[in-house]
Parts: C-alpha cells; structure tokens; sequence
C-alpha cells in the first residue's frame, strides 16, 4: 500500500475513532466509505452479532466490544460503550448504537429518542441498555 493511501485510510480511521467519541451526527458524516473490513484491519473489533445477523457491530481499538455475562472481564466492564453499525450485506454504515451497564442507566434512565417510546432497550444477553441511533 503505497504512503498516500496508508495517510488517507489512516486519516480516515482517526476521524471515525474521534467521531465516536465526540459526537453522533460525526460519525455519521466521518464514515462514509469505512467498511468494517478496513476498521478490522485497522485494529477494531467487528462482530456479526448472533441476535441479528443482518448486522456487523464494531468496537473501537482499546476498547473492543462489552464481554457477555460468565466471560473473563465482565464484572470490570466499562460503564459505557459506543459501537458502529453496519449492514452486512452491503457493509453499509446503518448508525451507532450506544451501550450502558445496569448500574450506570439507572442513575439516570436516559432518553433514546431515535428509539420507539424515545427510552433505551434492555438487552439481557448482554446485560446492556441500548440506544440505536440510524444515520436516518
């Protein structure tokens, strides 16, 4: 891969890294043309969840993806995780979904508006809140 191309894919990556952690409508905009090959390449973790397989979920590097419940590292997850959705079919970037620990969404029950009802969804599988925020 010649030095223009690695600058621009790592470019790329770091303003998708970044616009996770500032802020949605960013990454929305910074990862146009990401695929979750490229963020796999790049160090990320990308999963194509078991509860619905049309998807790809990726995690950033560092962080990786929430351990289930009974696996090594659950009891000291992290308090939150925000994760990149794309379809799988296409690797079409879908939107964020963003993840809160029982403890942490009940300090405080957040809104999800982009959600129907506008709340969170518990999801027991994973002992998480969600919020999916779509790109749409």
């Amino acid at each position: 891969m010649g030095l223009s191309k690695r600058f621009a894919m790592g470019a790329l990556l770091v303003a998708a890294s970044l616009a996770v952690v500032f802020s949605v409508p960013a990454v929305a905009s910074s990862t146009d043309g990401v695929s979750p090959g490229q963020l796999t390449d790049a160090g990320w973790t990308c999963i194509q969840p078991r509860v619905d397989p049309t998807l790809v979920v990726c995690a950033p590097p560092g962080v990786g993806l929430p351990p289930l419940p009974g696996t090594p590292g659950f009891a000291d997850r992290a308090p939150s995780y925000e994760v990149l959705v794309f379809e799988f079919a296409t690797g079409a970037f879908v939107g964020t979904q963003h993840l809160l620990r029982p403890d942490i969404y009940a300090q405080g029950t957040p809104p999800c508006p982009q959600q129907p009802g506008g709340q969170y969804i518990y999801n027991p599988r994973n002992d998480l809140w969600a919020c999916f925020r779509p790109t749409r």
